[in-house]
Parts: C-alpha cells; structure tokens; sequence
C-alpha cells in the first residue's frame, strides 16, 4: 500500500523558492571556467565562512585545506585536494563537510540546500569536469570591504575589483542606494589576474579608498559598488553592515583620548576597554581583531 503525503501550501512555496535559487546558481556557473566561478562567486563564502579555521595557524590550519587572501591560490588549493587521486575524487567529501559531515570539526557551516550549498556543489561539478568550459566573455564585480554583517566605525577601506573582456570604463559607489561618488579603479591584483589570466587589464582591476563610516549615521547601512563596461552594461555587488561612532564623525583634538583612568580586559581575538575618556565623554569600548583590515577594530561604543 502507498501512502501518499499532503504537503502544505508553505512547504510548496519553500521548495518552489529552494528551486528557483538552484536555478540561479545554475545558470551562473554554466560556461564559465571553475577559476573564474571561484573568484566571482565562491571566494566570498570562503572568506566569511572557513578562512577563520582553514588558515595557518587556525584550527584546522593541519589540513590540506588552508587558505589565505589569493583568490587564485584558494582555488589551487580546492583544485589540488578535490582532484586526488583521481578527478573529483574528494568532491562529495567536501560537500560533507560544509554540511557538517565527515567529521567536520567546525561543524555545519552551510545548510543543505541553501544558496551558498547550490554554489559550493556547482564548483565541485567544475573542478571535477574533464574539461573546462570556454568563458564567452567575463563581467564581474566583487565588493570586499565593507564585511557583509559586520560592524564598521571610522576612516577605514572601502575596497574590491571588477573586470570584463570589455574592459572596465568605471566603478559607481552607492550608498543606501544614492550614489556616492565614483571609486579609484585600476590597482594592482595579482590574484584576481591569476583568476583571470584572459581577461585583459584583470591585474590592475582594483578599487580602493579610504572613508569616513562614521560619517554616517549610527545603525544599518548598504554599500553598492556598480561596475561599467565598454559597452555601458553593468553588474553590482553589495555589503549590508552597521556603523557604530563617536557623537563627533572626526575627532581632530590629538589630546581627546585618554586612557589613563581606563581598564582592559582581553578575550580571544577582542579588548574591552571600560571608561576610556574620548572627546569629553566616559565610554565603554569593544575591539575585535578583522583579518581582512589586518588591524582592530572597534564594534561597539557604550
């Protein structure tokens, strides 16, 4: 006898969603090189979601899977371990692990089924094709400061790349979905040259400046790098963060802060700082260490 199972209209709707967001990662993948699939869409989840333990020095820095801020060295790294013995050998295994499986010691990282799982599977299917695919023509855009998530105060960088066959003409910067001003673009990235070894200008394809985050208001923000190629198209690529600040959005006085009155406590990879004197004020300050700044920076202001 079958049983047959009622599904509810929520459950349908999920998986009617579940399936679209395949389809996207999908149709993303399809003809480009597992590399460039690496660097526009992969490298981000790496570096949100395994580089704190998969990097020398990190828990899991004795594995074969350690990475660093090259994005053509991660990819070498999957490329290496995926592929042994045999193609696609260690492909599921991979995908295991994210899920939590195979003795995961940082335990489920991504779910299965969700967008980032979709991304991750399509690059095990690439790296472990007989042949890559030709790349017709590449456009990508990558904003990698602001963090996604994160919490940002003071003159800090605003920093990612972008490239296309075409060639990239400028890089718009939006925030809060009004436009900015328009980025520097053209420094030197090696990686994403390695990434994109066709792609002519792709190892001067760097934006980066300095700004003020607490030039803004305390709370949530969206920052939106948007990329023009030579035929005026364009991609986008967005960070949604939260900015914490001073009353003041520049403190000029050299002499406004002082921490003679004031306590530290350290923890793992954060300071607190209990009554810190700053532009006249008696505040509470949080510190936490950002790989990608390579510096402290302070999260919180009580």
């Amino acid at each position: 006898m079958t049983r047959r199972v009622r599904q509810s209209p929520i459950c349908v709707g999920l998986m009617r969603v579940t399936g679209l967001m395949w389809l996207l990662v999908a149709n993303t993948a399809a003809g480009q090189t597992a590399e460039a699939f690496y660097a526009s869409d992969v490298d981000s989840i790496v570096q949100g979601k395994c580089i704190t333990c998969h990097v020398s020095g990190g828990q899991a820095g004795g594995t074969a899977l350690r990475f660093t801020s090259s994005v053509s060295g991660n990819h070498g790294v999957f490329d290496s371990y995926v592929n042994s013995p045999t193609k696609g050998a260690r492909a599921n295994r991979v995908l295991s692990k994210i899920t939590g499986g195979s003795g995961h010691g940082g335990g489920q990282v991504i779910s299965a089924g969700s967008a980032d799982y979709g991304t991750f599977s399509d690059y095990m299917d690439l790296l472990s094709a007989d042949e890559q695919p030709v790349d017709p023509g590449v456009f990508r855009v990558a904003l990698e400061e602001p963090l996604q998530g994160e919490v940002h105060t003071g003159v800090g960088n605003l920093r990612g790349w972008a490239v296309a066959s075409e060639g990239i003409t400028k890089v718009e910067i939006l925030i809060d979905g009004v436009l900015a001003f328009e980025a520097p673009y053209g420094g030197s990235r090696g990686d994403v040259g390695g990434a994109f070894p066709d792609v002519a200008g792709s190892s001067e394809s760097g934006f980066s400046l300095a700004y003020n985050y607490s030039g803004l208001a305390a709370g949530p923000h969206n920052v939106t790098a948007v990329a023009y190629n030579a035929q005026g198209e364009t991609q986008e690529s967005s960070a949604s963060f939260e900015v914490v600040r001073f009353a003041s959005p520049f403190i000029a006085d050299p002499d406004a802060v002082n921490l003679n009155g004031a306590s530290c406590t350290v923890s793992s990879d954060e300071i607190s700082i209990v009554d810190a004197r700053v532009d006249g004020s008696l505040l509470d300050l949080m510190l936490k260490w950002r790989r990608a700044e390579q510096g402290f920076e302070i999260i919180e202001i009580r």
